[in-house]
């Protein structure tokens, strides 16, 4: 079983994730902001090898100009609410990073 939005949000997730400043993109930022967004799509659940033809459906659906755009923007916004509460350790200010 695969969530097919899944897929759709990474691949929309790696198209964006430079545009918001202020956003690290460590892999908890990442994971953060992917999982936010999945939070807010509906889930397209299929099973089945090959695909069944309800995968299909929605894979087209969300590769539409329409559902490709409101995929991006569900993923921006998750971006910049991980951005402004990054969930990963900083170093407090002034001190050196280890490199």
């Amino acid at each position: 079983m695969k969530n097919i939005a899944e897929d759709a949000i990474v691949d929309a997730y790696e198209q964006v994730k430079g545009q918001v400043a202020g956003f690290c993109g460590c892999a908890k930022c990442r994971d953060d902001a992917i999982a936010h967004a999945l939070n807010h799509v509906r889930p397209r659940y299929a099973s089945g090898e090959p695909p069944q033809p309800g995968a299909v459906l929605s894979r087209l659906e969300l590769q539409s100009e329409s559902g490709r755009a409101q995929l991006i923007a569900v993923v921006l916004n998750a971006i910049k609410t991980v951005a402004a509460q990054p969930r990963h350790l900083t170093p407090p200010t002034g001190t050196p990073t280890v490199r």
